[in-house]
Formats: structure tokens, sequence, C-alpha cells
């Protein structure tokens, strides 16, 4: 087989994949902002519907399953070397591989508990989802970017760019998060 043919469902696959991304990220953004708005107003605006969070969470399925993919795969000999050639550039995938898979599991418990199916004791609760949050939409911020350079958008000013912004939004949301939660929980 050559090795163009290899490369080109890849590349595909990563592009797909940056795509579900991007669109995760706004719709992470969306239900944290939303969620922080109505927990600051103590519950009085009324929770949306089931319906985008459902999206939210087949749309992260899908990231997870296909980043796990790129992870497992990513240790072959050319990816060996490509990784040593870059080591500083290292520390963020690292952060977004060991982050994903914490977020596998947090998702999980986050969505059976707002489905009802478990309920934590408060005080676990008041560090479980603060922490959820905080790693999402950390996660989000380091990501943002490479999907960007996966897709092909921009240069490297507007890469640096979108980097800042959403890293400032994904912060700020994180701040109203925390905020709205532990205003709402008190």
């Amino acid at each position: 087989m050559k090795k163009g043919m290899i490369f080109a469902p890849t590349m595909l696959l990563r592009k797909i994949n940056a795509v579900i991304g991007l669109l995760t990220t706004f719709l992470l953004l969306d239900h944290a902002i939303f969620n922080a708005v109505r927990m600051m107003s103590r519950g009085t605006i009324k929770e949306s519907g089931a319906f985008m969070p459902r999206i939210l969470f087949g749309l992260m399925l899908a990231h997870a399953v296909i980043s796990i993919y790129f992870a497992i795969t990513a240790h072959s000999e050319t990816e060996k070397r490509k990784c040593k050639s870059y080591p500083k550039l290292n520390v963020a995938t690292i952060f977004q591989r060991i982050s994903g898979i914490i977020l596998i599991v947090f998702t999980g418990l986050h969505v059976a508990g707002a489905a009802g199916f478990m309920h934590l004791p408060k005080p676990v609760h008041a560090i479980f989802h603060p922490l959820f949050f905080t790693l999402a939409l950390a996660h989000a911020a380091f990501s943002t970017s490479k999907a960007f350079i996966t897709l092909g958008i921009g240069n490297a000013r507007i890469i640096k760019v979108v980097d800042i912004v959403i890293k400032v939004i994904c912060t700020a949301t994180i701040i109203a998060a925390l905020t709205g939660f532990y205003l709402y929980i008190v």
C-alpha cells in the first residue's frame, strides 16, 4: 500500500475530529454559560430543553472515540520520532490526552447525575462539578487552536489570536460557572 493511501483517510478523520471538537467547544460554552446564568439567578430562569445537552454528549462521545483512536495509534515509530523533535509542544498534547481521559469519566458521572441515576453527597458534589467545569473548559481552551491548525484555518498570527481569545472566553466562563455554582448550592 502506498504511503499516501494511509495518510489521506487519517487526515480526513483528523479534520472531522477537529470539526467535532470545535462544535463541542461551542456547545460546551453555551451549556456552561447558560447554566451559570441560571444558577446565578437562583434557578428563576427556566431550564433549557434536553435537546442541546444530548447533542453535546453525542459530539463529546464521537470526539472521545476518535481521539482515543489517535492517541493509541500515535505510538507508531513515525509519531515517536515527531515527539522527539518537538518536546515543548508535547506538554499541551499530554494535557489534552490526560484531561480527555479524565473527562470521559467525569462526563459519564455528570450525565448520570443529570439524568437522576445517582446523587453525589453534598461535599463531593461541591468539589466534583467545579473540577469538571474547570477541566472541560481548560481542555477546550488548549485544544481549539490545534483544531484550527488541523483544519488549515488562518496563519500563525490568526492562530495566536484565536488561542488568546478562546483562553479568555474559557477562563471567564469558568469564573462565571464557579460563581453561579457556589451561589446556587449555598
